[in-house]
This record gives structure tokens, sequence and C-alpha cells, in this order.
């Protein structure tokens, strides 16, 4: 994608909950399909789908997942969806960079967030790079699971579960990616599949990544195993982890199944995955997980989604990095691809006292 940015030199200011802030300036954002919300009042707003849109002064939405009678934030109150239309064809679409005072301004009176970071320094990724990331449509998809690139022989896939109660709160959320290629090929996410139909969505991809290649030993997934994870892990031995072609693979030196997040491991897991991306080495195929990326912020000593957005792709690709990291040990490309060369990647923004 053809990033343009043109700065803000003639000072112009957008309005805000908190009056009239400057900006950086607009930055063109590629070409994608849009959708129209309209609401009471002859009110309308036109934008990408994933673009977060508030239906409490604090809480955001992307706009597909605004339903019908659900009410919006505007400068004079909350309004009524009243209807949707989606445009196909693709159209240039734009965003502010860098608002005074926070990430929300209104856009046709709507209370909305624009999709680049507000801080650049404060998300993982840095803000540069995040604008270059360019999602691509998946070339299949069985069931749920969006494929952004069908598995070939000769290649190792790391997969990362990332589980839920599966209640409609948090998002369970599995992510695939290719080796030595290090490209992200695969996609699941939903919040409302309980602990067995995750298991059996995992086996599923694994089966059929294993089909193709014809071998188990080249198909490594793991799973978070804190809280919920537990619950995974007794799931998967009820199934049995014969019936799961791949290989289970687990934090060296632990009996206990899975991998352990802790706050080490975590910003650990993090300085890697930004210093493969910054790098050019990673490949994100999903505009899901790159939307995730802009919103994936400091928190304190580590890093989180900004309240009201979400994180598990992240999380599930977190794992996938430290599959990876295991894997280098016994893998001479994979090391290769993990190592640093001598292009400089900006550390984490914080320091470690």
């Amino acid at each position: 994608m053809t990033q343009i940015f043109k700065p803000n030199i003639h000072g112009f200011k957008v309005l805000t909950p908190t009056g009239y802030q400057n900006f950086t300036g607009v930055s063109l954002m590629g070409h994608r399909t849009t959708i129209k919300l309209i609401f009471e009042d002859n009110k309308f707003i036109e934008c990408t789908s994933d673009h977060k849109i508030y239906i409490t002064p604090l809480k955001a939405k992307q706009a597909c997942r605004i339903k019908i009678g659900e009410t919006v934030q505007t400068k004079s109150g909350p309004l009524q969806l009243i209807g949707k239309q989606k445009c196909n064809k693709k159209v240039p679409v734009y965003d502010l960079i860098g608002v005074d005072n926070g990430a929300r301004f209104y856009a046709n009176s709507i209370l909305v967030s624009n999709c680049q970071p507000i801080i650049f320094e404060e998300t993982l990724i840095n803000a540069m790079t995040l604008s270059k990331l360019s999602a691509i449509d998946p070339v299949d998809k069985l069931g749920q699971v969006r494929w952004y690139k069908k598995p070939s022989r000769g290649n190792t896939y790391a997969i990362g579960v990332d589980p839920s109660l599966g209640t409609g709160g948090d998002y369970s959320a599995i992510e695939i990616y290719e080796l030595p290629s290090f490209e992200q090929v695969g996609e699941w996410q939903h919040n409302k599949t309980p602990i067995q139909g995750q298991v059996r969505i995992l086996r599923d991809i694994i089966k059929y990544i294993y089909d193709i290649i014809g071998t188990e030993n080249d198909i490594y997934y793991s799973i978070e195993n804190n809280g919920v994870g537990e619950a995974t892990l007794m799931t998967i031995s009820e199934v049995g982890e014969q019936n799961i072609k791949g290989i289970f693979l687990s934090e060296g030196g632990k009996s206990r199944k899975g991998f352990t997040t802790t706050h080490k491991s975590k910003l650990t897991a993090c300085a890697k995955f930004k210093q493969l991306i910054e790098m050019g080495k990673l490949k994100i195929n999903s505009k899901n997980l790159i939307s995730e990326l802009k919103t994936f912020v400091r928190a304190n000593l580590s890093y989180a989604a900004r309240v009201g957005d979400t994180d598990d792709l992240v999380s599930a690709s977190l794992l996938v990095i430290r599959i990876m990291q295991t894997l280098q040990n016994y893998d001479s490309e994979i090391d290769n691809q993990m190592r640093a060369n001598d292009e400089f990647v900006a550390p984490l923004p914080f320091i470690m006292i």
C-alpha cells in the first residue's frame, strides 16, 4: 500500500468531546470497501467496516458490529442506527493522525476514533510500520476459519490458541503462521464458542493442514494455560492428544502442558514480535489483527488493548512467537529468521527498573 501523509500545515482543528483540538495531519489509509451507517435525523457516516464508532462516551465498536436499533454518540446526544448499506467498490479512505487530547473526534457529527495510534510511541509497533501494514482478503474460508494462504508441503506450521469461556464476553482466538516464511496464513476468532468447540476447531485446523502436507512432524500447536487454559487442557486430555495431529508444544522443563504467560514472558514475546514486524520479517495478512495492533498499547509496564478494544488475536500471535522461539533451537532456518540483523529497530518504549 502506498502511504500518503499530508501534514496539517494550516493549523486546522477538529471537534472532539473536549472542544476543538489540533491534529498532526491526514493520512491515506489505502483503498477499501466501505459501509454506510444511517441514523435518525438524517444523520449518516460512511467508513470502513472496522472503523471504531462510540456507542457510549468511552466504549467503541467496529462499524460492522453495530446492530440496527443500537445508539451511537453524537455531538447532540445519542442517535439510533436505522439502516446499513455496504459498498463493495474500493475507494480511498483517509484518517486524521495525532489528534490532541485523546483518540476521539466527531466525523459527520458522529463520535469516532481514528484508526491510527494517537500517541505514536504508546503502541507496541511503531506508527510508521503500522501505517504500512496491508491486509489481504482470505483465499478460503472453512467454517469460521479465515485462510490467507493454502498450506503447502515443505513448510512448518505454528498454531497458537488464546482460549476463552465462550459465553459472549472475551473472544477466543487461534492464529496460524507458516515457517520459515514467517507469514500469517490463517486465523479464527469467536466469543460464543464453548471450550469443547474451540478444541474441535483447533483439531479441524490441524487436520486440514495435515491432509495437505502429509506429516504431523511439521505442525506445532500450543495454548496459553493461564486461567481458562486449565479447562482447555482438560478438554484436550479428554479428546486425547493422539487424536489431534501435530505436536503439542510446551515450555521447556515444565511438566504442565502449554505456555504460562507471565509479565516477563509477555514482554519478551512482545519485543520479538515488534522486532520481526518492524524488520519486515513477519508478514501479517489479517485486517482484524492489524486493527488490534493499532490499539495494542502500553499499559503500565506491559501492553494490552485500549479500553473498549480487544487483543485476543495479538495474544494468540504472541504465543506463536514463543513457539517459534522454542523451534529455533532445533531449526537453523527458523533460527536465522528469528535473529536480528544490522537493521535498527526501536526498543520497547519504556525502561524496566
